[in-house]
This record gives structure tokens, sequence and C-alpha cells, in this order.
């Protein structure tokens, strides 16, 4: 069997096989569903189908139809008509087929050869392959009548071309191409391919209006078949009106109704079968004895050409429309970027699911290797894991892509907690290879069981999002039934109203300005300033609390302006109480990779009549700064307007020895873990000579931070540092409290 099917499949397409044996089946089959009828005591058609069958075999085979077009016209026509008639047959068969075809194939190339339905194809189809095509046929017809091609035969006797006749003619082969072309396409695609027509079928499905139910069904072609039947019933019975053309007009709501309904790949079909069925019984709603016959008849191929041109239009809008909307809907539950279904699939789909398991895979690395391979690696490590994890999935489940960092992935709930622990093994054991280096980021995994109606799914997923940061630690799935799900909604919400007190704060000023006192050895002095905040009730909040969030919800560089304004808004009004006050500014890493943060700053001082001498801009390395170009470009320009830089914090972190000796910084700031027990660690104390050992390479001055206890300050200022700050000095007050002075070194503003 298999070995007749590849035979079958590699020969089918030659001349000798079906473009040679498929006109010899179909044109009998074509000419018996064809109508025609005696007008003025010659043979006229009302549907005519012959020729959409040699036009569709020579759309689909070229060339290669032409001997089996040929040999059937001159089977069929020369054992009743002769020779010559023969002979015209072809003749006029195939100029205007081939024509037709060429100009048709002009216009639209390979693509022409597409099934019917087509939207961008349906304008040349209705020029070329039918007005053209059949007013070809029509003419070559007329003129070898004219010159007597035809023989004496008594019905290919010529008469003049311009009657009611011709007319009728001519409105048949219309209605007959319209029409008879996609189902011949569908015969003849289908013999060749037989999954075409499994193709089609789904085609009806998929056009067919998704609400349509069967109810509906029965009445379309309940109606449908009882006009039908009217038409075409004897005219002795009660209601003869609807034996004429009146009823023939009610046939067109109908069928619109069918159409839109439907779509085009089904209506086509029921609309044939009906022109079928009326044209071979025009008899019984036109009598041939009625003496307006031929007008009648005129009247009704056109109704018939009118209507299969407004029904098969309208079809193939309509299923464009449907096409369309079904695409668009489909684009919106794939995520753009990724191509991984969205959030709103995945609540599509938990609604035609009763109960689900969602798993929510947690991977915070990315954002690091994010932004030293770019987003498309981060887009092809998601790619790529959900296309190793889809083994073990059953194939109603799916992946989908969250927000951020996260993949969830929806599964039965029978044996949920192995299947868990099978999917996370398998996640941990997925290597990403870039540039032939494997990388592994950390997967955090959560999971839980969720019941339809989902309410609050985005909470939910925010709920898991925690729950998966636990995993990082745990190395477990975490199930959120056996943890606190009231714990996890309440660090929820606490986030979200200090994201408010934040804004409440940049828009009321409820920001309060601190200040602290750093001295030199020879008396010198000047301030860092601390942020504090207001809260609800007054109560302040220390900047541990809401500098982290702030920094989570992209608020930082907003706070950093802030204080900047206010500071310099400060130095301004108390330039003649405290003259030549300097202070040092924090600036955050979102801050110094703004490309725009320099000139707010040269703004400010500008505004408020601010030296540059007077601030230091204190930034603590972080790895948002590492190997970052607009950091540095931001920190050099502040450097040129004539503003000191100062590294914060340095010791921890991503502040390093080998990142100093890239880094130009004016100041140094040794951070306090080192200073704390500098007289009782010999580790703390050889760090510290270090540092002053590089900061003095570098020219750049010292300040150490936590001094508490005058020990702690000989000690520092015999191993050169320059600067002190700590409770030992002086404790954060509100800047209002300074006391008035004729001369001040310089003070410092940091956000911390």
């Amino acid at each position: 069997m298999m070995q007749l099917s590849k035979t079958y499949n590699r020969y089918k397409d030659k001349w000798w096989a079906l473009p040679l044996v498929l006109p010899f089946i179909l044109y009998p089959i074509t000419e018996y569903l064809s109508a025609y009828g005696m007008v003025d005591g010659f043979e006229s058609n009302f549907f005519y189908l012959n020729m959409a069958l040699t036009t569709v075999l020579t759309m689909i085979y070229g060339f290669k139809s032409l001997p089996g077009i040929i040999l059937c016209l001159f089977y069929r026509v020369y054992p009743d008509r002769g020779l010559e008639p023969a002979l015209m047959s072809m003749l006029h068969y195939f100029t205007s087929v081939a024509i037709s075809c060429a100009g048709y194939y002009y216009f639209t190339g390979k693509r022409g050869r597409a099934g019917f339905g087509r939207y961008s194809l349906t304008w040349q189809r209705i020029f070329w392959l039918i007005f053209i095509n059949a007013t070809l046929f029509l003419n070559y017809y007329h003129a070898e009548l004219y010159l007597g091609l035809f023989g004496i035969h008594h019905s290919l006797m010529y008469i003049s071309p311009f009657t009611t006749r011709t007319l009728i003619n001519y409105q048949g082969m219309i209605v007959g191409n319209m029409t008879g072309l996609p189902m011949m396409y569908l015969v003849i695609r289908s013999i060749r391919t037989p999954a075409y027509l499994v193709k089609y079928l789904k085609r009806i499905r998929l056009q067919a209006a998704g609400e349509m139910r069967l109810p509906e069904l029965f009445c379309l072609f309940g109606s449908l078949g009882l006009l039908t039947i009217l038409m075409i019933s004897p005219l002795n019975h009660a209601l003869p009106l609807m034996n004429s053309i009146y009823t023939l007009t009610l046939l067109l709501p109908v069928m619109i109704w069918g159409t839109l309904r439907l779509g085009h790949a089904a209506i086509s079909i029921v609309w044939w079968v009906v022109l079928i069925v009326l044209c071979h019984n025009i008899q019984s709603f036109i009598p041939h004895d009625d003496a307006y016959y031929k007008l009648h008849l005129a009247v009704a191929t056109s109704c018939f050409s009118a209507f299969s041109i407004t029904i098969i239009l309208m079809a193939i809008n309509i299923s464009r429309q449907r096409a369309l909307n079904l695409k668009t809907q489909r684009l919106m539950h794939i995520d753009p970027v990724v191509h991984l279904p969205n959030l709103l699939a995945l609540e599509t789909d938990l609604k035609q699911n009763t109960v689900s398991v969602l798993c929510q895979l947690y991977m915070p690395d990315l954002e690091l290797l994010g932004r030293n391979y770019g987003l498309l690696m981060q887009v092809q490590y998601k790619q790529q894991l959900a296309l190793y994890l889809e083994p073990v999935l059953d194939k109603d489940e799916l992946i989908y892509m969250s927000s951020g960092h996260d993949l969830i992935v929806r599964i039965s709930p029978l044996h949920a907690e192995r299947r868990i622990a099978e999917i996370y093994s398998k996640a941990k054991d997925f290597r990403f290879i870039r540039d032939g280096v494997k990388l592994y980021p950390q997967i955090g995994c959560s999971y839980c069981i969720i019941n339809y109606p989902v309410g609050h799914l985005y909470l939910l997923i925010g709920e898991l999002r925690t729950l998966a940061e636990i995993s990082l630690t745990t190395n477990l799935p975490v199930d959120l039934r056996k943890q606190s799900s009231r714990q996890v909604q309440n660090q929820v919400k606490i986030k979200v109203d200090m994201m408010n007190q934040l804004q409440r704060a940049l828009e009321l000023d409820r920001f309060v300005l601190m200040v602290q006192p750093i001295e030199s050895k020879d008396g010198d002095c000047y301030h860092e300033v601390l942020l504090r905040m207001r809260g609800n009730n007054d109560e302040i909040i220390f900047p541990n609390i809401f500098l982290p969030l702030a920094n989570e919800f992209g608020m930082s560089s907003s706070i950093d302006l802030w204080v900047l304004h206010h500071t310099m808004k400060y130095m301004d009004e108390t330039r003649h109480s405290r003259p030549n006050q300097r202070y040092a500014i924090n600036l955050t890493p979102a801050s110094i990779c703004r490309t725009d943060m320099a000139k707010h700053i040269e703004k400010l001082m500008i505004m408020h009549g601010i030296s540059p001498a007077q601030l230091v801009l204190e930034v603590t390395e972080a790895e948002e700064l590492t190997n970052n170009v607009q950091a540095e470009k931001t920190l050099d320009a502040l450097q040129r307007l004539g503003c000191k830089i100062a590294i914060d914090d340095f010791g921890t972190g991503y502040a390093s020895y080998a990142r100093i000796k890239t880094m130009r910084a004016d100041i140094l700031k040794i951070d306090g873990s080192f200073i704390h027990n500098i007289n009782s660690s010999e580790m703390d104390y050889k760090i510290v000579e270090s540092i002053c050992e590089l900061a003095r390479m570098k020219n750049m001055s010292l300040v150490a931070e936590f001094v508490e206890t005058e020990d702690i300050r000989r000690t520092l200022y015999r191993m050169g540092i320059d600067y002190v700050q700590g409770y030992l000095i002086g404790k954060p007050t509100p800047i209002e409290s300074l006391p008035a002075t004729q001369s001040l070194p310089l003070a410092v503003t940091a956000v911390g």
C-alpha cells in the first residue's frame, strides 16, 4: 500500500496521468450538472459548468492539461457534430481559457494557484477567470457561428448576438464560473491530494461563527430548504406566488444570513447546490408558456449572477474578517518577544480547567546576565528552557511568560507534588550555552493549587514570586499552602504602602534633611546630609527602610534630585549666616547612569548660585556601575564642573582595589566595618593601612566612618586619615539646627 501511494504521488502530475484522466471523468459530471433550456428554438445554458472545469484544470496543471482537455472535447463533440465543430469547440474553449489564465497568472504569479476564498486574489479571479473568460468564450463562439465554422447543424446557426438569448447564455456562464470554479478546484485538489479535503473541512469549521449552535443551523437550512421546495414544487398548490421569481428574491436575505454565520468555505457549497436545483427546475417557477418567458429567464439568470457575486464577495470578506479576529486573539495571548503564551492566555486556560496547579519558576540572575549579554540572551534562555521542559508536560499543559524573569507552568492536579519536583529538578539541570560558555542561573520554584473562578490571579502570581525567592535559599519547591499566605500578602501590602508614602513624600516635601559633621585633624569641618522620611503618622522612617524600595520601584533618582534641590536651596537661603558652607551629596547608581544628571546638577547650581567647590558627590560602588560607560561619562562631567567625587563605603560590595585603579575620584571613604574594631583587630588595621597607601598613590583624601571613641580617632590620624566621621564627632541633627558661623570650610550631603 505504501509503495502504491509513493508511485501515485510520483506520477500523478505527469501529463499522461491525472491531467489526462480527469477531463474524461469530470466532463460528463459537469455536463450533467449544467442546466440547459430552449429559447427561441435554440438551446441556451442557464448554469454552465464545463468552462469552470477546463479553467481549473488549466489553473492547476498548466500546459499539462492541454492533451486531456483537447481529447475530451473531441471525444464529446465529434460523434454528434462531426470533425469541424469538434475542432472549433477545442479552439474556442482553449483560446478563451488560455488567454484568461495567462492574464490571471501575469498579475498573480505562482500564488494564483492558492485555494479560493483568499481576499487578495478575489478581484483578479473575478475579472480574469470569470468575466474575461466568459466574454471571450461567448465572442469566439459567435464569431465562429458567423463564419459558419460549426457546419450546418440547426442549433449552431448564426443569429444576432444582441438578443435576450445571448444575455441569458452570458449570465449562465458568469454564474457557472462564479460558483463552479471553487467547486471544481475543491474536487480536483481533493483527488490530487486527499489531505486537502480534510483541510477544507477544517476551514469550514474555523470560518463558522464560534457562537453558532445547532438550533440556529437547523433554522437556517430549514428556511433555505423550504423556499427552494416552494419554488420547484408543482404549480397546483395553494400558494402560486411562491412559485415565482418573487420567492427567488427571498433567497437572498436567507443566504446572507448563512454567509454571515457560516463563512465562505461552507456557503459556497450550499449556494452551488441551491443553484443546481433551481436551474434544473427553472420551469417550475418560470412556465414555458408564459408570455414573458424570455424576460423572466433573463431576470432570473441576472438574479443568479448578482446573488452569486454578492454572496461570494460577502462570504470572502466575512471569512477574512473572522480570520483576522482569530489571529488578533491569538496574538493577544502570545508574548510578542519570547513567543510564549502570556498571562491573558493563562487566564483563558484556567477558565477551561476547573482545577489546575500553577508552578512559578523564578530566575533573578537573568537581570545580571541580560546586562552583560543583552536582552536577546534573556529571550533565548526562556525559550530554550520552555522547550527543554516540554517532555515532562502533558499535551494540554503549557508554559506561560510572566512579567520580569519568571515562567509559569500550568499542570493538572494529579500527582502534583511529584510532578512539581520533577519539573524543578529538570529546570535546574538545564544548561544554557552562549558563545561556548555554559550558563546556569539560579532558579526558584513555588506552586499552588488554583480553582476556577480566579479573581485574584495577579496577586497570586505576586505571592508565588515571593515564595520562589525563598526557594532560592532552600533549594526546594515551596508550596503556597504550607506557607503563611497572610504573611506573603502583608509583605506585598507593606511594599505598596511604602511606595505610596515615597510618592507622597516627593509631592508634599515630607523628606527631612539631617546633617552629620565630618572634621579633620586641623579643625576643618564639613557635613554629610542624611535623609529621613515622615510617615503617614508623622513618624520618622530611616533610609534603610525606604531606600531599597525606592531602588526597586525606580524612584531613587527622583529622591536624589529632591535632596540636591533642597540642600542647595538651604545653602542659598543661609549663604550670609553660613558663608563658604560645603556639603557632600550621595548619588545612587540610577542617578549616575542617567545621561542628563550632570546637566540637572549644573542647572540647580546656577539656579541657587552654588559654587561647584561647595559640593562633594558621594558614589557608592555597585553592580550597576561596573563597566558602565554612561556612569563614567557622568562622573567625568561632574568633575569638569568642579565638584569633588567621593567613593563611599570603600572595601565592601563592588568597591574593590581593582575598581579604584580605573576610577577617577578625589575622596575615598573607608567603610565603618573596618574602623569599628581597628584597635583590636590586626586584620582591620592592615586593611585600613593598605587603603591609606593606595589613596596616597592616587592623591586622594581619606575619610573614616563610624569613629566612636577617642582612641580610634588618634589611631586614624596616626595612620594619615584626613577626615573622620561618627558619633564621637557629632550625631545627625536637622539641617536647620546648624548654628550660624562666620566661616565654614565644607559640608557634604548624603542620602543614607
